[in-house]
């Protein structure tokens, strides 16, 4: 197994073919073809099956890719380590990052880094926190800023709290139940939420923790919505609540369309964090980011705090 062939099973991997994988490479298809026939023979097993709808991953060819894409990935910060023993930070940061804490720190943390360090780039990639901590498990992100609660699985992964994420019901202005004051008025109505419920006692089952700690059925999660743009586009035009991050309704560009319900019953609430690998220190690059947000989010927590 060489570094060259993971590189080219990987290529097949994220381009979905051959013919597209030689293409992103730069490499004639019968050469990347080669290198993958190479591999599956060193390792004794097929990675992939022809379909219909493309190549397909075996189980051996998807217990590899985790580990391609942390031995690739591995290489490329030792590579940024020794441009920084140069002196110069380069290279390209994948991070992940919920909406929220892209709206609130990654804008100003980026171009901070932009401003000191032009030859790095970055690419942010969204979705809720199972998702994210997924991606830095199988290398796919340096880190994340994401919501972490009591019960998240952070086996193998570190956080550093930026600050608290307080939850608010959302609405469309003249909704019909903004004049309602306990959770017990929300029973029955229709919720648009980022996923389907999760497991209990994490960011993406704090609207169902909810409901229980308060002995109601489970609240009807009408549609799921990945995107809290997309999220607040359609609350504004329906009847649909949302457990959104108070955030949006100072800031967001929606605070006119929008209403938050005043609930007696507190909500349940995540911090913001950086996450990352415990056992694998982030490349210079991914820390200098890093950093800046850390930096950055105790100052706004240290900013909000009530004066003594």
């Amino acid at each position: 197994m060489t570094l060259d062939q993971l590189k080219a099973f990987l290529a097949v991997v994220e381009h979905g073919s051959i013919r597209a994988g030689a293409r992103s490479l730069d490499v004639a298809q019968s050469g990347l073809t080669k290198q993958i026939r190479r591999l599956e023979q060193s390792l004794g097993a097929a990675l992939f099956v022809r379909a219909n709808s493309g190549i397909v991953l075996t189980n051996h060819g998807n217990t590899l890719l985790a580990r391609a894409r942390i031995i690739l990935g591995e290489c490329e910060r030792a590579e940024q380590d020794f441009q920084s023993l140069r002196g110069q930070l380069s290279g390209r940061l994948n991070v992940g990052a919920s909406s929220e804490a892209f709206a609130r720190f990654l804008p100003q943390c980026i171009a901070q880094l932009r401003d000191q360090h032009p030859a790095v780039s970055v690419h942010v990639a969204s979705g809720p926190s199972t998702t994210l901590l997924s991606g830095i498990r199988e290398g796919r992100l340096d880190f994340a800023v994401t919501l972490v609660s009591k019960r998240s699985d952070m086996t193998d992964l570190r956080s550093d709290r930026l600050t608290a994420s307080r939850p608010r019901i959302l609405c469309r202005k003249g909704h019909p139940l903004r004049p309602a004051t306990s959770i017990r008025e929300l029973v029955g109505s229709d919720w648009v939420n980022t996923a389907r419920l999760g497991e209990e006692g994490t960011p993406s089952n704090r609207l169902g923790d909810w409901f229980k700690l308060n002995g109601l059925p489970e609240p009807n999660i009408a549609i799921s919505v990945e995107s809290l743009l997309d999220t607040l586009n359609l609350i504004t035009s329906s009847d649909f609540l949302f457990l959104g991050p108070e955030f949006v309704l100072q800031q967001s560009g929606f605070e006119y369309k929008l209403s938050a319900l005043d609930i007696a019953e507190p909500i349940p609430y995540s911090d913001l964090c950086v996450v990352q690998r415990a056992a694998v220190p982030l490349a210079p690059a991914a820390q200098a980011l890093a950093s800046m947000l850390i930096s950055y989010g105790r100052m706004s927590e240290k900013a909000r705090a009530p004066a003594v």
